[in-house]
């Protein structure tokens, strides 16, 4: 049984989010803040200096002052039992609440609206209230499979097919009515692959002339038309039955390799038990560094937490948009998995797969891409679009993937604390992609009976092999430096 603070902490995961203070600076300047909650000068001194340098003019009270208004209110979450005064805090009603850690950590504390007086704010706490039963019968449907799928018969087990025949490679790139990509994608993989090594741009359905422009511009690639649209996993699908080499590359259309990126990567093939290779991941613009190298973060839902670039190793998965995968061992584990259609997770799920089975997925930052972020898939959806589908996935994750009870707890736990926050303040992120999920439910519980047969490592025993460079698992509520989920997606964008 889940201890009772292991679930406050979960639900704490989604009523604090890390953020940088100076990135929080309003256009016009904080007059007033309220400092509330510790008696320990040292803290109280260390957080009116950090809110003086972005705020230099701001005027600080502790203990709060009766009838002033105040922008901000700040919760030194250092202990000493004042609980009132947290809780005074709180009641302010200041339009902004942050809270500082033990370790200097700056949160944004995000709760729910009180509005008590409003006939459409008890309807959406009715809602709430509503999902929340809902999910909990979710909960006891998945839990209740499992115990189905012990009774029943198995598919055979994996069999290892071993290390790869050869070191050639297909490159395959997924795309859908980007034909301005192209240009910037196939002329370096052209130079990368040589006349060893094949190219395969597999058009997804689109409505503009990429299929035409490939052919006469670049004849020295593959191109197949898919009439149906089918996603990035059916696009893969597609291009791998077209392939016979033992390795194959998943670019994405917005993605550039670099000069040495085949050389450095297949080095690594050299190892037995590696299953994929990602290389770094590098904007063009040059503002910031996709690192490439991701590890699990588990706060409610399993979150890729991205990295510094700048040693090989074990990672969690090789993302969709510049890894090279062991042909024989994508096989057996049956590929990237359709269930996520349009986009994202295929390639985390299918990272969680492999290491279940004891198959490596590495880093190698010797070797990189240059990536236009969302070049894809944000003109098509749009940003809100994507960020629920990448919420909806990670349900769906768990669904079909998660066999620890106590996870399983504590994803429940985080799906209703989001619920309760979300809703009544209008926001329906969360509410949405459970909805989108549910359709979903059946299919997800089959595909679990098939993987709740397959691999030898537990959840606990994935999360412990990529332990060490992770917070204490698994307890997550300290991840500093973890993206929230919505917006650390693997790298199919």
């Amino acid at each position: 049984m889940l201890a009772p603070g292991e679930l406050l902490r979960t639900a704490g995961n989604v009523l604090l989010s890390p953020i940088e203070l100076h990135a929080l600076a309003p256009p016009q300047p904080w007059r007033w803040a309220l400092l509330v909650g510790s008696g320990d000068p040292a803290a109280i001194a260390e957080a009116s200096r950090e809110l003086r340098e972005v705020a230099p003019a701001i005027i600080l009270d502790t203990p709060p002052q009766k009838g002033r208004r105040y922008d901000l209110v700040c919760l030194l979450l250092t202990g000493e039992g004042r609980r009132r005064e947290k809780w005074a805090g709180v009641r302010a009603g200041a339009p902004l609440v942050l809270a500082r850690g033990r370790e200097g950590q700056w949160y944004q504390v995000r709760l729910p609206v009180w509005r008590p007086a409003s006939p459409r704010w008890w309807a959406r706490v009715v809602l709430a209230e509503l999902l929340c039963l809902l999910y909990l019968l979710v909960m006891e449907i998945v839990l209740f499979s499992d115990v189905i799928w012990r009774m029943l018969p198995g598919p055979p087990p994996l069999r290892d097919p071993g290390p790869p025949a050869g070191k050639r490679v297909t490159f395959i790139v997924p795309t859908h009515t980007r034909r301005d990509l192209m240009d910037f994608c196939l002329p370096a993989l052209l130079e990368e692959a040589g006349d060893r090594h094949d190219i395969i741009v597999v058009d997804d359905a689109g409505t503009d002339s990429t299929t035409e422009y490939v052919r006469a511009h670049y004849p020295a690639v593959k191109v197949i038309r898919l009439e149906r649209n089918q996603g990035f996993a059916g696009a893969v699908r597609a291009g791998l039955a077209a392939s016979n080499t033992p390795l194959f590359a998943l670019i994405n259309d917005d993605a550039q390799v670099r000069p040495g990126f085949l050389e450095t990567m297949l080095l690594h093939f050299d190892q037995p038990d590696v299953f994929a290779v990602c290389s770094r991941i590098d904007l063009v613009d040059g503002s910031q560094v996709e690192t490439g190298r991701v590890m699990p973060a588990f706060s409610g839902i399993l979150e890729p937490h991205h990295i510094a670039p700048t040693q090989p190793g074990p990672i969690l998965y090789a993302g969709g948009a510049s890894s090279i995968f062991h042909r024989a061992r994508f096989d057996a584990l049956g590929g990237f998995e359709t269930l996520y259609h349009p986009f994202y997770w295929e390639d985390i799920e299918l990272g969680y797969r492999a290491w279940r089975r004891g198959w490596r997925s590495l880093f190698a930052p010797e070797a990189s891409v240059l990536h236009l972020r969302r070049a894809t898939i944000g003109p098509r959806f749009g940003d809100a679009y994507a960020d629920q589908t990448f919420l909806k996935n990670a349900l769906l994750f768990v669904w079909k993937n998660l066999r620890d009870r106590e996870l399983l707890t504590q994803h429940f736990v985080y799906v209703c604390a989001r619920l309760v926050r979300e809703i009544p303040s209008g926001v329906s992120m969360m509410a949405g992609a459970v909805l989108r999920a549910l359709p979903l439910l059946p299919v997800a519980l089959l595909r679990r009976w098939r993987a709740h047969h397959r691999g030898d490592l537990t959840d606990r025993d994935i999360l412990s092999l990529l332990e060490p460079l992770r917070t204490k698992w698994p307890n997550n509520g300290g991840h500093r430096n973890a993206r929230p989920a919505e917006r650390a997606r693997g790298a199919a964008t």
